[in-house]
């Protein structure tokens, strides 16, 4: 008896515990939380701090930023087409045929200035930068600190946030700010041609394209520029900041990829949201 009572005092005294130590567990993730966004941020500002003053940019750092450039933005452009393409042809022509029907006609334009300017093209485009140069980022940056290449150009006085950091965030983020645009232009051709193979507009071109771009206020031109240019720096830092912490070990460099892509999504749409209620 004795035996199975200290056994059910050992039993019923173990989810007490556990819940007791619920708030302290919970406090410590916040606490982590809070500490690694705050860390993040910092991070973040000082690496922008150092990439606005042209005199910082070396000749290395540009060379760096030249060729991430290519990687990131010329190399996408391809993948960026075929999905405008995609998109314009499904999207487009739906609102025009849809408006079309409606007696709407002269809605084409506040249409398409707000889903494929302001939300779609920021956000697909970013996706494609992500898919496709996000892991590969993570991957190349974690690898030179799992392999001490980081530690050795530190012992040489080179700082990795000069090298590594400035160069690939300012790159990512005027190719993001390119892509978008092209993704601008090629889904609204592609979505106008469309709908005159279709016979769902009679339109001329110059009428369409002044009933597109004149329906654009001051602040949907300023969104253009500011939200990939945003979203492009910060997914660009994501994987150098999560890859500069990552452990010695090829390991945990393939533990820290699905983390980046999954950080890189959500800021993404964080970013979408905040811009679009501000602006």
């Amino acid at each position: 008896m004795n035996g199975t009572g200290g056994t059910s005092a050992r039993v019923s005294r173990r989810p007490v515990a556990t819940v007791a130590g619920l708030p302290r567990w919970l406090g410590e993730r916040i606490t982590h939380l809070v500490t690694g966004v705050l860390q993040f941020v910092g991070d973040l500002a000082v690496t922008f701090a150092r990439g606005v003053p042209p005199g910082n940019w070396r000749r290395t750092m540009r060379e760096e930023f030249q060729g991430f450039f290519y990687l990131v933005g010329v190399r996408a452009i391809p993948a960026v087409l075929v999905t405008a393409l995609l998109v314009g042809i499904g999207l487009v022509v739906q609102v025009i045929y849809w408006l079309e029907i409606a007696g709407q006609q002269g809605q084409i334009g506040d249409f398409l200035v707000l889903m494929l300017v302001r939300e779609i093209s920021p956000v697909v485009t970013a996706l494609i930068v992500i898919g496709r140069s996000g892991s590969v980022l993570l991957d190349e940056v974690g690898h030179l600190r799992a392999n001490g290449q980081i530690r050795m150009l530190e012992s040489h006085g080179i700082d990795p946030t000069d090298f590594i950091a400035v160069p690939r965030c300012f790159a990512t983020a005027l190719a993001l700010f390119v892509l978008t645009v092209i993704f601008v232009n090629a889904a609204v051709w592609s979505g106008y041609l469309g709908s005159v193979a279709a016979g769902l507009t009679a339109v001329s071109l110059p009428e369409f394209a002044t009933e597109v771009f004149s329906d654009m206020t001051l602040g949907d031109h300023v969104l253009l520029i500011i939200k990939p240019t945003v979203i492009g720096f910060i997914i660009g830092y994501i994987p150098i900041w999560l890859g500069l912490r990552v452990e010695p070990s090829v390991l945990s460099v393939r533990q820290t990829l699905p983390r980046g892509f999954v950080y890189s999504l959500l800021a993404t749409f964080l970013i979408n949201v905040t811009v679009s209620l501000v602006l």
